[in-house]
């Protein structure tokens, strides 16, 4: 039997609807069903109940469910595994980023260490903090920059983590405020100070997102969010034409005073107090040999820390 029928078998089971199962598998909804058809004749049971909205698992369905996800997990690792090992021969690494990339100077660190190792490859994936552990446990990256709270950053040692932290820079919270708002030319307020205004934050499921809600909550108000994105540039577009506010972290906003976006007079920064900071790290696993293109690429980070150049800094 063809291994990827066990993929459809399990997303099947997990959406419970043929349409969904086949949107999220890139197949149309006969060859889903065609394949079904065919993992069911050849294992003499059928494997769901079917009406003409939704499918249900049988009992032999359910039997086969574990198996089925237990196939799909060892073909993924071991084509990733494959993968890393046919990238490492040719040069290549696979670094994890959080997507605020040109903010914290982490395209210019890439572009300094390819200019020093040509023959090297970095491939990029944008994702947000709270993927990017998972990501490197299950070996999608070899390396990842990412956002953690500060405190939890520091209580994370060696010890008890299964990551080698290289710190990059240490970054705070601001309210992003409009030109007009009476808060607006204060050097720093306290988050009290924004109860029962109409909040604009990064997209829910993000770190950003719970940094901020869980901020709020510690200032003893839920706030009310009224738009959410996971482009900057929508969220200074709404807080520009005077009806929100934002809460967004101080190196977001540098780049933005340069772009095509909301003008500048438009809004406003100011420093959250008393500060709520994040750690950007460097980060890969400790019970990992690293391959020679990510070995140099860590080298050249720390060598970037002790003799910093501004551009692209650690």
């Amino acid at each position: 039997m063809d291994t990827a029928y066990y993929k459809e078998f399990a997303v099947l089971a997990e959406t419970n609807n043929f349409w969904e199962a086949s949107e999220r598998l890139y197949i149309n909804q006969s060859t889903l069903s065609k394949h079904i058809k065919a993992m069911e004749k050849e294992l003499g049971a059928p494997l769901f109940h079917r009406t003409t909205r939704h499918v249900s698992l049988t009992k032999y369905g359910e039997a086969l469910l574990p198996y089925a996800q237990s196939i799909t997990r060892m073909e993924f690792e071991y084509s990733t595994l494959f993968m890393q090992l046919k990238d490492a021969e040719k040069g290549v690494t696979t670094l994890g980023s959080i997507p605020v990339m040109a903010q914290y100077h982490i395209t210019g660190l890439l572009n300094a260490f390819q200019s020093h190792y040509p023959e090297s490859t970095v491939k990029v994936i944008e994702e947000d903090a709270n993927r990017l552990s998972s990501m490197l446990l299950t070996q999608r990256c070899e390396l990842i920059f990412t956002r953690e709270p500060k405190l939890s950053a520091e209580k994370n040692s060696p010890e008890d983590s299964p990551f080698v932290r290289i710190p990059y820079l240490t970054d705070h919270m601001v309210a992003l405020l409009p030109a007009g708002h009476p808060l607006a030319s204060k050097q720093e307020i306290s988050l009290r100070e924004l109860k029962g205004e109409r909040f604009c934050f990064i997209k829910e499921s993000s770190l950003m997102y719970e940094l901020c809600t869980n901020a709020c909550q510690a200032a003893n108000f839920i706030p009310e969010i009224a738009f959410t994105s996971h482009r900057l540039e929508s969220i200074f577009d709404m807080v520009s034409y005077g009806n929100h506010v934002a809460l967004l972290m101080n190196q977001h906003t540098t780049p933005v005073k340069n772009a095509m976006l909301a003008p500048e007079s438009a809004w406003s920064t100011v420093d959250i107090a008393p500060r709520i900071c994040s750690q950007i790290s460097l980060c890969y696993l400790n019970n990992r040999k690293l391959s020679k293109t990510a070995r140099n690429f860590v080298d050249f980070c720390v060598q970037e820390q002790s003799h910093p150049i501004p551009s692209h800094r650690l």
